[in-house]
């Protein structure tokens, strides 16, 4: 019986991958290994005068006629806690036209022309790959 699941890139090759706890049992890691030439960008933010984990903020990316939101949050299911890294797929595109984040306290930061790749995005300031 499975209890809880938490999802991250375990493996840090860019992708989501989903650790599933059972009951009496192993932990399953499922890894997402799919090498379809697909790209992502993941942000991990992180606030400076929101609280530092960015809990509360939403981000919203648009590459092409597609825009994406996600929001920074914790607890996913029962004992679990998922990576607080946000990622957002990009298909075959080399970029984001757009990422707009809106902080807990209500600071809206932008950021245009963004490549694929992993970054943090620090309240108020830019990009760090």
């Amino acid at each position: 019986m499975a209890r809880g699941a938490a999802y991250g890139d375990f493996d840090r090759d860019g992708d989501v991958d989903i650790l599933i706890t059972t009951n009496q049992g192993p932990a399953l890691l499922y890894r997402n290994d799919v090498t379809n030439g697909n790209r992502s960008i993941r942000l991990r933010l992180t606030g400076t005068k929101s609280n530092r984990d960015a809990v509360g903020a939403v981000v919203r990316l648009t590459a092409g006629d597609v825009t994406q939101s996600r929001m920074v949050r914790t607890g996913s299911s029962y004992l679990s806690q998922s990576e607080l890294t946000l990622t957002f797929g990009l298909g075959r595109r080399d970029r984001a036209d757009r990422i707009v984040v809106e902080w807990p306290n209500g600071r809206v930061d932008e950021h245009k022309n963004v490549a694929p790749g992993s970054y943090t995005c620090l309240e108020g300031g830019g990009l760090v790959g």
